[in-house]
């Protein structure tokens, strides 16, 4: 199914459903600006918009339904400190011949790789929450495989942990830092920074097919300032590491990746 007309069809259910079940419908949107990657593994950086949303409906029976813009989430149990969650995301893609926002400048590293379209992954995730720390661990799939650089992929999956904290908090102030860790299949390994045979005779990268491994480690940092009861601004930056099969990909042009980005968010 389209990933747009899956939001929808979620979209409509979480809005006729809470008047059936008495349940309660929050939301939030959120408009910003982010400096990142123009890819994973790229030595350039480009800012561009940023755009976040999503609605959330919590229920006594059904427990809670997260929509948003980063996907579909089911939480079973949500005021458990041991939460278990069912997820639907998406795996971004990337052109071969990248844009730079508000830019005529187009990035042509990758021309002749082809266009990777994005792919719907499905999974779960297991989340421990005291006080102002929190744990997880989430692993994710493929719905399907796919056909890129000539050849049919395997499925794609990872596995991501880590942890959380707000290591400072204020009248109106928080500050919180956050550590992760992520380990792919080859099938993810392959789709982001492998190079197929018919890949690299229409490029001057090698072939390249790397293995299962750990994928990428990074650090989070966030400064929240809440102007309101509604209204909240902050700041956040991340700073990862590509690691082990990654890494050595002849795609990587830089292993360390930063990114810096700013939003105002409201919440309803």
């Amino acid at each position: 199914m389209n990933r747009s007309l899956l939001y929808g069809v979620s979209l409509a259910g979480m809005a006729l459903c809470a008047p059936l079940h008495s349940a309660e419908l929050s939301g939030y949107a959120g408009l910003g600006a982010a400096v990142s990657p123009v890819y994973s593994g790229s030595r350039h950086s480009a800012p561009g918009p940023l755009l976040k949303g999503g609605l959330s409906l919590k229920s006594e029976d059904w427990g809670q339904w997260d929509l948003s813009t980063e996907g579909l989430v089911w939480t079973f149990q949500p005021e458990s400190p041991f939460a278990v969650s069912l997820l639907l995301a998406s795996d971004e893609g990337r052109k071969e011949i990248i844009n730079y926002p508000f830019s005529a400048r187009k990035d042509r590293d990758l021309q002749g790789m082809g266009d990777l379209s994005d792919m719907l992954m499905a999974g779960g995730e297991l989340r421990y929450q005291r006080g102002d720390w929190g744990l997880w661990l989430r692993a994710l799939s493929a719905t399907q495989t796919h056909r890129y650089g000539g050849e049919t992929q395997p499925l794609a999956r990872t596995v991501n942990g880590g942890v959380k904290t707000i290591l400072w908090r204020g009248q109106h102030v928080e500050f919180s830092v956050a550590g992760d860790i992520t380990w792919a299949n080859s099938g993810y390994q392959q789709r982001h920074y492998g190079v197929t045979v018919s890949q690299s005779q229409r490029t001057d990268f090698e072939a390249y097919s790397p293995s299962s491994g750990l994928q990428e480690g990074g650090v989070d940092s966030e400064l929240v300032w809440h102007i309101s009861e509604n209204l909240a601004a902050g700041v956040a930056g991340r700073a990862a590491c590509l690691l082990d099969e990654a890494a050595k990909s002849p795609l990587v042009k830089s292993r360390m990746q930063y990114t810096l980005s700013s939003m105002i968010q409201y919440q309803f």
